[in-house]
């Protein structure tokens, strides 16, 4: 797989549940919107994609897992990029994990380009060695000015007083479980605060959950040497609506 490191290399990673890929359009939407931002072409449609995922699950007899799909433009043939689709080891949450909550760290960093999923494998091993090091389960990210954005592999979310905080689209990449935690949300009529969140100020809320492809909706317990509340009601709720959501449509 050395090649998806050689050249830019424009990624999604879909979950399988029931050998049904979950949010599969949303993904291909998101990959997209990656290769506009990149300015990347690719020859393929929607329904080739599919079709070679389609194979790899069908040939495999996996329906549990994360697929990972792959364009890179390391060596382009004739304007024509690498395309890959295989599976990745996955590590979903354990049922004390999302009862108890997980730790976090910061981590000093931001991406260059943080609206588009691009492989950045420096970054990433840097950071998946201090998970190491310090036994957290993530790391969120702290910009220069001080303002934590992401999660290395998630998005955010901040809880105080019953409204939810979280970074401006622009300061993110989008994730599709973000996408529907924020829906959630806003059809639920909870209150949404879409602002930069200094590291500073993280005393002040009482709860704090990532989303992603494999968390889903999943409490922070621990961050340094801050406590947050994992069962805190609003949290709850806003994991009970998306599990439900996840059921829908797996």
């Amino acid at each position: 797989m050395l090649m998806v490191y050689s050249g830019e290399s424009i990624y999604e990673v879909i979950r399988l549940i029931k050998g049904k890929p979950l949010f599969l359009m949303e993904h291909l939407q998101r990959l997209r919107e990656t290769l506009k931002i990149r300015s990347r072409k690719i020859y393929l449609s929607d329904r080739e994609i599919i079709n070679q995922l389609s194979k790899l699950v069908n040939k495999n007899k996996i329906d549990v897992g994360n697929v990972k799909l792959v364009f890179n433009f390391g060596e382009v043939i004739e304007g024509i990029p690498h395309f890959l689709v295989y599976f990745i080891e996955h590590h979903y949450p354990t049922k004390l994990q999302f009862l108890n909550g997980v730790e976090a760290i910061l981590y000093k960093a931001e991406r260059a380009i943080p609206t588009a999923k691009v492989i950045n494998q420096h970054l990433r091993s840097a950071i998946f060695s201090r998970l190491l090091d310090t036994g957290a389960y993530e790391a969120l990210l702290v910009n220069k000015q001080g303002f934590i954005t992401e999660g290395s592999r998630s998005n955010v979310f901040f809880i105080k007083d019953n409204e939810i905080f979280t970074a401006t689209d622009e300061d993110v990449l989008s994730g599709i479980a973000r996408k529907h935690v924020l829906e959630i949300v806003k059809e639920s009529n909870i209150s949404l605060n879409l602002s930069k969140i200094p590291a500073s100020s993280l005393s002040e809320f009482s709860a704090v959950f990532i989303t992603g492809t494999s968390p889903g909706v999943l409490p922070i317990s621990v961050i340094g040497d801050l406590q947050f509340d994992p069962q805190y009601e609003l949290l709850l709720k806003i994991k009970s609506q998306y599990d439900n959501l996840v059921n829908l449509n797996s």
